[in-house]
């Protein structure tokens, strides 16, 4: 079994090889920078969920973007 697994993994190997350097090195790097992004802004967020954010400012998070007063109308 572990053969056919490494005869495989060799065969997957080759057939990529013409694509590694226009394909998946830049793939790889785009990766490493999103989750390189997504660390940074987890530790400078403060590890803050939405919920959290929404429960310490109700004011921001659940406003909308159009004003009640111009919503309604009198005649």
């Amino acid at each position: 079994m572990t053969e056919r697994i490494k005869a495989f993994i060799k065969a997957v190997g080759k057939a990529l090889a013409p694509y590694k350097k226009n394909i998946i090195i830049p793939l790889l790097e785009i990766i490493g920078i999103i989750v390189i992004c997504a660390l940074i802004v987890h530790f400078i967020s403060g590890h803050e969920t939405l919920k959290q954010y929404a429960a310490k400012n109700p004011d921001i998070a659940y406003q909308t973007s159009v004003d009640v007063s111009e919503t309604e109308r009198t005649p």
